[in-house]
């Protein structure tokens, strides 16, 4: 991305603080002060003039007195470590920076040095893809400038973590980052114009490009009062962007001019990619030949195999200019390079996982928190110990004098205070070890507990006790839309709630994230355990006000009653979960009691995954081909692409079952990615006009790496991107993710069709069809039979979806067509497409024709060995 570049020149060029040279500061620089000012002066224009510099100084410094000579070398050592970085050598720097970094901790630890050298340890450890060391040596340097006040430098380190959580697109927490950089040192404009593109940058990524383009605009303003052209050409760059994913074409062109105007001298290097944003606004305003002229401009004298990151998206713009010209060739090399970088780019956020970094930090505070109780509880022992001895020695003095008597007294109080505190200490310190620190309620390990000594009474006098399982649903759309903070303090409130619920009747637990527990010691019905859920699913259920935000969640619960489904606690927890499961599965929002059946078909269905994460790689899966012809001329226009298991001793396996196994194990994404590329080989052997259609999950959308695989298999097979569709149903737009429309977008503006599959079955609202722009709505088959047996509000269904797609310019396609009958009657409505058995069923091998026979004959179930589950 072009921010990232601009983030590295910003912290660069802030890390140095050298006051203006004048002559009579250099006259009182002794030669080797002189020399290190020379070499930071010219690390930001010249990093191979700097490099020399620093080693010139590391001989001047091993000349130094003993006493200085150590710290000299480390601080020449630390400067040339930093050059090699800036000129991309970190592994030359590694071994440079590791061997000052040792020196400094035995000479002059914890000092303004030492953090330096951390700090570039850390950005040595970044670009070698250690991220993980790098964040927790940021935080040792950090900590190192907050003793010494050294805000400049905490405000610096607080933009590298940013800059770190920005490759691994956890937006929130950069833009968490650069307010707290903010509030800890506001007064330097290179780091507040750095804040603002990079705020500006985060913004946009998250799709607000309206917030985006404000924060952009602040930092043109900074750009300008610093006199840099090449800052002002990069940061218009970004603003221009902004304008024109908002749909001002004519004020992003403005001022993507007015960048080219100031792109002179340094500032010419920015040049291209302001050629190549004015190449992607005249595509959005229909200048083909324009956007022809400014994309040639853009990548003049560029390697299109080794291009950078700063040319990611530019590929994929030149790829749309060059496929409506006809430059197919030039369009698939630009296909490809977009397909290598757009994967560096997953790699790198992948690479990064900041939700483990995230956690492990959770983990790093809950052990400090627990770590300063200790220090507390032994500091506490101390004093007690030292009361104790005071005790003795008072005893001994009775022998020779009544008169400390009062002495002893005050001694006895002394020792009884320190072991009331001492006690206290032991309470908190227990307390911490069994709660959550964020919400106050008993953790994982004290849920054991609490559920271990419900049981443990059961025996008596035929008591039952209860563990409720808690999820909370849409919680995950909170954390994205909102932020962590807002998350945080839901769960607190939800915290409330549950405590409130429970009473004195069971023990509220969060075991972890989103999920809660009650525990339940003795259940007075079953009717009072199931009230008891239904009000847990009434009180968080619905909208809560956390600072002035309506936030809407909603809540599923899972429940298993011991001894009866277990006595066991590991037993009897699964048992819940499984009950969550079912809840979950089938329409979330409601209380499940645990059923034995569902322990069969939890096995079985782990039966089924494990058979599964064979079958592709044993060639049980295969795909079949189903025709959709014109409804007009009942030509072939096109065939969707059937996913099929053909199990080894299970026969064949509905979709209907292994699919949803496939999401929930994760397994879909390699799976789809198998059927994108073996159905792009095969659609291309067939005439020019059928395309292919392909079903993608919405677990494929929200993974993030769907666009990747579908550039890779029509680079492999050399398919037209026009000729690909994806079909993808309602439940795609069910979270709401804020990344999905812009992945749909962004598929849509390859070439590919977008098909709004089973419209009208469960989710349907016509904000979807607003949402993105699709080629197709298929109508599904329930309403085609239903209208075909003389349903007046399936009939008034299907010509409100063909009217409205007529107007939108979409086409629609009747499934489950099987009698002449549906087809006379879907024809009579309007529909444009037309698919079903009575065309053709799915087969292994495609033809090639353009026409189909039409056959009254009986239609036979395509899965004629489908798995039967038993169930208890």
């Amino acid at each position: 991305m072009l921010g990232r570049k601009i983030a590295a020149a910003l912290l660069l060029s802030a890390t140095w603080n050298i006051p203006a040279a004048n002559a009579q500061a250099d006259a009182e620089l002794s030669p080797f002060d002189a020399k290190i000012t020379e070499t930071k002066s010219s690390m930001m224009s010249d990093p191979g003039l700097a490099l020399k510099s620093a080693r010139k100084a590391a001989i001047m410094a091993e000349a130094m007195p003993q006493a200085q000579m150590a710290i000299s070398i480390a601080t020449s050592q630390w400067l040339e470590g930093e050059a090699l970085t800036r000129l991309n050598k970190p592994k030359q720097a590694a071994p440079v920076i590791a061997e000052a970094l040792e020196s400094v901790k035995q000479v002059a630890p914890n000092t303004k040095l030492h953090a330096d050298l951390l700090k570039s340890s850390a950005a040595i450890a970044g670009q070698t893809g250690r991220v993980e060391q790098a964040l927790a040596t940021l935080h040792s340097a950090y900590r190192i400038y907050e003793k010494l006040d050294q805000k400049r430098s905490q405000a610096i380190i607080l933009h590298n973590i940013g800059s770190i959580y920005y490759e691994a697109r956890d937006y929130p927490r950069v833009l968490s980052y650069y307010d707290q950089a903010k509030s800890v040192y506001a007064d330097d404009p290179a780091l507040n114009l750095s804040s603002h593109n990079n705020r500006g940058n985060a913004l946009r990524d998250m799709g607000k490009f309206a917030e985006a383009e404000k924060e952009y605009g602040l930092a043109l303003e900074v750009a300008k009062e610093m006199d840099s052209a090449l800052l002002q050409t990069r940061i218009l760059t970004n603003l221009a962007f902004a304008q024109y994913a908002q749909g001002d074409l004519k004020r992003a062109d403005k001022t993507a001019t007015s960048g080219l105007g100031l792109a002179d001298g340094a500032a010419a290097e920015w040049e291209p990619f302001l050629w190549g944003t004015r190449a992607q606004i005249a595509v959005a305003d229909n200048r083909l030949m324009q956007a022809e002229n400014f994309i040639n401009r853009t990548f003049e004298g560029v390697d299109l195999e080794s291009s950078t990151m700063s040319y990611r998206d530019y590929h994929a713009t030149a790829h749309e200019v060059f496929s409506a010209l006809g430059r197919h060739k030039d369009a698939l090399q630009h296909l490809r390079a977009f397909k290598r970088l757009d994967d560096n780019g997953r790699d790198l956020a992948a690479s990064t996982n900041s939700a483990l970094l995230a956690a492990q930090f959770d983990d790093a505070n809950r052990e400090l928190e627990i770590s300063k109780l200790e220090a507390k509880e032994a500091q506490r022992e101390l004093l007690l110990t030292q009361s104790q001895t005071t005790l003795r020695y008072t005893s001994l003095l009775l022998v020779v004098a009544f008169a400390v008597i009062g002495a002893l007294f005050f001694a006895v109080v002394s020792v009884r205070r320190r072991r009331k505190e001492v006690s206290a200490a032991n309470a908190r310190l227990s307390h911490a070890a069994k709660h959550d620190l964020l919400t106050g309620l008993p953790n994982r390990g004290y849920f054991r507990i609490l559920l271990s000594d419900a049981l443990a009474q059961t025996g008596k006098a035929g008591r039952r006790c209860a563990v409720m399982l808690i999820d909370l649903d849409r919680f995950k759309t909170v954390n994205d839309t909102l932020g962590h903070n807002i998350g945080d303090q839901l769960l607190c409130h939800v915290a409330e709630h549950l405590k409130d619920v429970a009473g004195n009747k069971a023990h509220a637990v969060r075991l972890s994230g989103d999920e809660f527990a009650l525990v339940v010691p003795d259940i007075e019905s079953d009717r009072a355990l199931e009230q008891l859920g239904e009000e847990v699913i009434q009180q968080l259920s619905g909208t809560h006000s956390i600072e002035g935000t309506s936030v809407n969640v909603g809540a599923t619960v899972g429940m298993a009653v011991g001894p009866n489904d277990s006595d066991d606690v590991q037993t009897l927890t699964r048992s819940a979960d499984l009950a969550l499961y079912h809840g979950k599965e089938s329409g979330r929002g409601q209380c499940v009691r645990y059923k034995k059946f569902m322990q069969i078909e939890a096995d079985e269905r782990h039966i089924l995954e494990n058979d599964l994460r064979d079958a592709l790689e044993n060639g049980d899966l295969s795909i079949a081909y189903q025709s959709i012809v014109d409804a007009s001329s009942e030509e072939i226009i096109g065939y969707e692409s059937l996913l099929r298991w053909d199990h080894p001793t299970r026969g064949e396996i509905s979709p209907a079952i292994f699919i949803p196994i496939a999401e929930e194990a994760r397994l879909i994404g390699h799976i789809g990615s198998w059927v994108l590329r073996t159905a792009c080989e095969h659609a291309k052997t067939w005439p020019d006009h059928v395309r292919l259609s392909v079903n993608v999950s919405a677990l494929q959308v929200e993974g993030g790496g769907l666009a990747s695989n579908i550039i890779s298999a029509l680079a492999a097979s050399g398919l037209s991107p026009e000729r690909l569709e994806l079909e993808v149903t309602e439940s795609v737009f069910l979270d709401k993710h804020e990344k999905t429309d812009a992945i749909l977008e962004g598929l849509r503006s390859l070439g590919i069709n977008l098909v709004l599959d089973d419209f009208g079955t469960g989710y349907s609202s016509l904000g979807y069809l607003r949402r993105a722009s699709f080629s197709t709505i298929k109508i599904d088959r329930s309403f085609v039979k239903s209208a075909t047996q003389g349903s007046t509000e399936s009939l008034a269904i299907i010509r409100a979806i063909v009217s409205m797609a007529q107007e939108l310019g979409m086409e629609t396609t009747a499934e489950g067509i099987e009698t002449r009958e549906e087809l006379a009657i879907m024809q009579e409505l309007g529909c444009t497409q037309l698919q079903g058995y009575l065309f053709s069923r799915p087969t292994k091998s495609v033809s090639g024709k353009t026409t189909t026979d039409i056959y009254e004959n009986a239609v036979v179930p395509f899965y004629h060995n489908e798995l039967q589950r038993k169930v208890g």
